[in-house]
């Protein structure tokens, strides 16, 4: 990430550079000004404002130098230092509207691929990221498991305690799950009261410590406030990789069905 964005920088520079140059050899009769943006909003869009900042005080310094060294007879010395103050204005202005659209933009996107309620990733999100690992695993060969975990009891709180609580729930689920996985691992919710959980290079050992630690802490959550809710929890391990990420999904979703319609409340594995 720092050589892209030492890259980023580096390109900007140098086409500012040119530009100026290009500016110095052609003389007064042409504009170059909207080349001058090129880099400055291209900077601001793949950093940040603050780059863009500097980009913009780089591009009018080079035009101010270009103006020096190209133009003659000016009435006042200081006339090109005003005309690159507005042309430092100009670049700002426009620096500070595409860094208002490119928040809205990044904001869009996570709203688009986070659940609103828990905060963890949506199903959506989930898909898209469960279809690279499953591309890696392809390269790779590496081992895998997935797990789908359905709340036992949940309707009961909503129906009892309420909505507001059942909410308060689900988020503290979600914070737990978050906390006690792995940092490769992704988490998200799939809808209702039903979590998933990817576990990238993970095989049925590994798997099964990180999940039942997440399953001891849920449940002493839920005893601490009182909320009679257990965790049904089916785990897929892949040895060798499935065809789709949607066959992955449906594997881990027939253990935890098993394991409702055994007494619920516990872990199952298997293996493929």
């Amino acid at each position: 990430m720092k050589t892209h964005k030492s890259l980023i920088v580096f390109l900007s520079i140098f086409f500012l550079l040119l530009i100026g140059y290009t500016d110095y050899l052609t003389g007064a009769e042409l504009s170059f000004s909207i080349f001058y943006l090129l880099p400055i909003l291209s900077t601001t869009w793949f950093l940040n404002k603050t780059w863009g900042i500097l980009l913009s005080v780089t591009g009018a310094s080079i035009w101010i130098i270009s103006d020096i060294y190209t133009h003659t007879g000016y009435v006042h010395f200081l006339i090109p230092y005003w005309n690159g103050f507005v042309r430092l204005s100009f670049f700002l202005i426009f620096t500070l509207l595409v860094s208002r659209v490119k928040i809205g933009w990044d904001m869009e996107k996570r709203i688009a691929r986070t659940d609103p309620l828990t905060g963890v990733n949506n199903s959506r999100s989930f898909i898209e990221l469960a279809d690279l690992e499953l591309e890696r695993v392809n390269r790779h060969k590496n081992s895998f498991s997935i797990a789908y975990i359905d709340l036992d009891n949940f309707k009961a709180v909503n129906d009892t305690r309420g909505h507001v609580t059942g909410d308060r729930l689900l988020r503290l689920v979600a914070e737990i799950m978050l906390s006690n996985s792995r940092r490769i691992d992704i988490t998200a919710r799939m809808g209702g009261d039903e979590f998933i959980i990817l576990l990238p290079d993970a095989d049925e050992h590994s798997a099964i410590g990180v999940l039942e630690r997440i399953r001891e802490k849920l449940l002493d959550a839920m005893k601490a406030n009182g909320w009679p809710v257990t965790f049904s929890i089916g785990v897929m391990t892949f040895h060798r990789p499935p065809d789709s990420v949607t066959e992955m999904i449906r594997e881990a979703d027939g253990v935890m069905y098993e394991v409702k319609n055994a007494g619920k409340d516990q872990i199952k594995m298997k293996t493929f």
